[in-house]
């Protein structure tokens, strides 16, 4: 069994918050979550809003123009 692992709402950001972090645009970031190179957390009822893990976003900081 796996360890259950505790996310504060700190460790979560919306889609804005992702492109604010990153320095991107929206479209940027849906083009990398097709392309598989982040992953969305969860998706709210009827996928309207998503969320990501700050760690992922993280990961995303001075990426801009080396992902593509």
């Amino acid at each position: 069994m796996s360890p259950k692992i505790t996310i504060s709402p700190d460790d979560v950001l919306s889609t804005a918050e992702v492109c604010e972090l990153a320095g991107i645009t929206r479209q940027t970031l849906y083009s990398w979550i097709e392309q598989g190179k982040i992953k969305p957390w969860k998706k709210t009822r009827g996928g309207a809003t998503w969320l990501f893990l700050r760690r992922d976003a993280e990961k995303l900081k001075g990426k801009k123009y080396q992902l593509s």
